[in-house]
Protein backbone atom coordinates (compact mmCIF):
# COMPACT_ATOMS: atom_id res chain seq x y z
CA UNK A 1 0.00 0.00 0.00
CA UNK A 2 1.30 3.43 -0.88
CA UNK A 3 2.23 5.51 2.11
CA UNK A 4 -0.24 8.26 3.02
CA UNK A 5 0.64 11.76 1.90
CA UNK A 6 1.39 13.12 5.37
CA UNK A 7 3.92 10.35 6.02
CA UNK A 8 5.58 11.02 2.66
CA UNK A 9 5.92 14.70 3.56
CA UNK A 10 7.43 13.95 6.97
CA UNK A 11 9.85 11.39 5.54
CA UNK A 12 10.97 13.81 2.83
CA UNK A 13 11.45 16.62 5.35
CA UNK A 14 13.45 14.40 7.69
CA UNK A 15 15.77 13.29 4.89
CA UNK A 16 16.32 16.87 3.68
CA UNK A 17 17.11 18.00 7.21
CA UNK A 18 19.73 15.27 7.54
CA UNK A 19 21.26 16.11 4.16
CA UNK A 20 20.95 19.89 3.92
CA UNK A 21 20.18 21.18 7.40
CA UNK A 22 17.49 23.68 8.37
CA UNK A 23 18.41 26.39 5.87
CA UNK A 24 18.23 23.95 2.95
CA UNK A 25 14.86 22.50 3.89
CA UNK A 26 12.21 24.74 2.36
CA UNK A 27 8.61 23.71 1.83
CA UNK A 28 9.24 23.79 -1.91
CA UNK A 29 12.16 21.36 -1.56
CA UNK A 30 10.10 19.13 0.73
CA UNK A 31 7.25 19.02 -1.78
CA UNK A 32 9.66 18.23 -4.61
CA UNK A 33 11.33 15.42 -2.62
CA UNK A 34 7.93 13.95 -1.74
CA UNK A 35 6.71 14.19 -5.35
CA UNK A 36 3.94 16.61 -4.41
CA UNK A 37 2.83 20.15 -5.18
CA UNK A 38 3.62 23.04 -2.82
CA UNK A 39 -0.08 23.29 -2.04
CA UNK A 40 -0.13 19.69 -0.81
CA UNK A 41 2.21 20.61 2.03
CA UNK A 42 -0.14 23.28 3.36
CA UNK A 43 -3.15 21.01 3.15
CA UNK A 44 -1.56 18.94 5.92
CA UNK A 45 0.51 21.51 7.82
CA UNK A 46 -0.23 25.19 8.45
CA UNK A 47 3.43 26.16 8.33
CA UNK A 48 6.97 24.81 8.05
CA UNK A 49 7.23 25.19 11.82
CA UNK A 50 4.21 22.94 12.39
CA UNK A 51 5.69 20.40 9.99
CA UNK A 52 8.99 20.38 11.89
CA UNK A 53 7.17 20.09 15.21
CA UNK A 54 5.64 16.82 14.01
CA UNK A 55 9.13 15.43 13.44
CA UNK A 56 10.43 16.05 16.94
CA UNK A 57 10.31 13.36 19.63
CA UNK A 58 8.87 14.37 22.99
CA UNK A 59 12.08 13.94 24.95
CA UNK A 60 15.34 12.01 24.99
CA UNK A 61 13.98 9.79 27.75
CA UNK A 62 11.17 8.66 25.43
CA UNK A 63 13.29 8.60 22.27
CA UNK A 64 13.01 5.08 20.82
CA UNK A 65 12.44 3.78 24.35
CA UNK A 66 15.91 5.00 25.21
CA UNK A 67 15.85 4.94 29.01
CA UNK A 68 14.36 1.46 29.28
CA UNK A 69 16.49 0.00 26.47
CA UNK A 70 19.72 1.53 27.69
CA UNK A 71 19.40 0.51 31.33
CA UNK A 72 19.02 -3.10 30.17
CA UNK A 73 22.66 -2.86 29.05
CA UNK A 74 23.92 -2.65 32.63
CA UNK A 75 26.47 -5.43 33.11
CA UNK A 76 26.28 -6.38 29.42
CA UNK A 77 28.99 -5.86 26.81
CA UNK A 78 31.61 -3.26 27.70
CA UNK A 79 31.19 0.05 29.47
CA UNK A 80 32.93 1.81 26.58
CA UNK A 81 30.61 0.21 24.03
CA UNK A 82 27.55 1.09 26.09
CA UNK A 83 28.60 4.71 26.48
CA UNK A 84 29.19 4.99 22.74
CA UNK A 85 25.71 3.55 22.14
CA UNK A 86 24.27 6.13 24.53
CA UNK A 87 26.20 8.94 22.87
CA UNK A 88 24.86 7.97 19.43
CA UNK A 89 21.32 7.71 20.79
CA UNK A 90 21.51 11.19 22.33
CA UNK A 91 23.25 12.67 19.28
CA UNK A 92 20.53 11.29 16.97
CA UNK A 93 17.86 12.77 19.23
CA UNK A 94 19.42 16.23 19.20
CA UNK A 95 19.89 16.04 15.44
CA UNK A 96 16.18 15.29 15.03
CA UNK A 97 15.27 18.03 17.53
CA UNK A 98 17.57 20.71 16.08
CA UNK A 99 15.08 22.22 13.58
CA UNK A 100 12.59 22.95 16.32
CA UNK A 101 15.29 24.30 18.61
CA UNK A 102 16.43 26.63 15.83
CA UNK A 103 12.88 27.78 15.09
CA UNK A 104 12.29 28.54 18.77
CA UNK A 105 15.42 30.69 18.87
CA UNK A 106 14.32 32.87 15.95
CA UNK A 107 10.54 32.98 16.52
CA UNK A 108 9.52 35.14 19.53
CA UNK A 109 6.10 33.50 19.69
CA UNK A 110 7.58 30.02 19.94
CA UNK A 111 10.33 31.16 22.31
CA UNK A 112 7.77 32.43 24.82
CA UNK A 113 5.78 29.18 24.68
CA UNK A 114 7.56 27.09 27.32
CA UNK A 115 5.32 24.10 26.64
CA UNK A 116 6.51 23.95 23.03
CA UNK A 117 10.16 23.60 23.87
CA UNK A 118 11.64 20.17 23.04
CA UNK A 119 14.22 20.40 25.83
CA UNK A 120 12.60 21.85 28.93
CA UNK A 121 14.51 21.82 32.24
CA UNK A 122 12.33 18.93 33.42
CA UNK A 123 13.02 16.81 30.33
CA UNK A 124 16.73 17.63 30.44
CA UNK A 125 16.90 16.60 34.08
CA UNK A 126 15.26 13.26 33.25
CA UNK A 127 17.83 12.62 30.53
CA UNK A 128 20.72 13.45 32.86
CA UNK A 129 19.15 11.23 35.53
CA UNK A 130 18.91 8.11 33.41
CA UNK A 131 22.48 8.58 32.19
CA UNK A 132 23.66 8.91 35.80
CA UNK A 133 21.51 5.91 36.77
CA UNK A 134 23.40 3.79 34.25
CA UNK A 135 26.77 4.91 35.65
CA UNK A 136 25.69 4.18 39.23
CA UNK A 137 24.36 0.76 38.28
CA UNK A 138 27.70 -0.14 36.70
CA UNK A 139 29.47 1.21 39.79
CA UNK A 140 27.46 -1.18 41.95
CA UNK A 141 28.56 -4.04 39.71
CA UNK A 142 32.20 -3.01 40.05
CA UNK A 143 32.59 -2.15 36.37
CA UNK A 144 33.12 1.59 36.97
CA UNK A 145 35.25 3.33 39.59
CA UNK A 146 33.02 3.90 42.61
CA UNK A 147 34.53 7.37 43.13
CA UNK A 148 33.47 8.59 39.68
CA UNK A 149 30.91 11.41 39.67
CA UNK A 150 27.96 9.84 37.82
CA UNK A 151 26.06 13.12 37.42
CA UNK A 152 29.08 14.94 35.97
CA UNK A 153 29.77 12.13 33.51
CA UNK A 154 26.15 12.20 32.37
CA UNK A 155 26.40 15.95 31.82
CA UNK A 156 29.59 15.58 29.75
CA UNK A 157 27.94 12.97 27.52
CA UNK A 158 24.76 15.02 27.14
CA UNK A 159 26.63 18.24 26.34
CA UNK A 160 28.81 16.55 23.71
CA UNK A 161 25.80 14.84 22.11
CA UNK A 162 23.91 18.14 22.03
CA UNK A 163 26.74 20.00 20.33
CA UNK A 164 27.33 17.37 17.66
CA UNK A 165 23.66 16.55 17.06
CA UNK A 166 22.56 20.18 16.92
CA UNK A 167 25.39 21.10 14.55
CA UNK A 168 24.59 18.21 12.22
CA UNK A 169 20.88 19.00 12.22
CA UNK A 170 21.36 22.71 11.67
CA UNK A 171 24.12 22.65 9.06
CA UNK A 172 23.53 19.27 7.43
CA UNK A 173 25.60 16.12 7.28
CA UNK A 174 27.50 17.31 4.20
CA UNK A 175 29.08 20.04 6.34
CA UNK A 176 29.61 18.01 9.49
CA UNK A 177 31.17 15.14 7.53
CA UNK A 178 34.18 17.42 7.04
CA UNK A 179 34.59 17.68 10.81
CA UNK A 180 35.47 14.45 12.64
CA UNK A 181 33.30 13.57 15.63
CA UNK A 182 34.91 14.06 19.02
CA UNK A 183 32.48 11.71 20.79
CA UNK A 184 34.62 8.57 20.56
CA UNK A 185 37.73 10.40 21.76
CA UNK A 186 35.84 11.86 24.72
CA UNK A 187 34.50 8.46 25.72
CA UNK A 188 37.92 6.86 25.29
CA UNK A 189 39.34 9.50 27.65
CA UNK A 190 36.50 9.10 30.14
CA UNK A 191 36.85 5.33 30.30
CA UNK A 192 40.46 5.63 31.46
CA UNK A 193 39.28 7.52 34.53
CA UNK A 194 36.21 5.33 35.00
CA UNK A 195 38.17 2.07 35.26
CA UNK A 196 37.44 0.33 38.58
CA UNK A 197 40.21 0.27 41.16
CA UNK A 198 41.84 -2.60 42.96
CA UNK A 199 42.30 -2.53 46.69
CA UNK A 200 44.97 0.03 47.47
CA UNK A 201 43.63 2.58 45.02
CA UNK A 202 45.36 1.45 41.81
CA UNK A 203 43.27 1.19 38.69
CA UNK A 204 42.72 -2.23 37.17
CA UNK A 205 44.44 -2.80 33.87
Amino acid sequence: MERDTKTKILDAAAQLLRDKGLSGTTTREIARAAGLSDAAIYSHFKSRGELFKALIPVSLVDYKGSAEAFLKRVGQGTVKGNLKFLMKLARDFFQDASPKIALILVEPELFSDLGARPISPEKSNKAETFMADYIRAEQRMGRINEDADAAAIGMILLATAFYEGFTAGLLGTAFTAQRPSSADEIIDALVVGLAPTKEGGQQKK
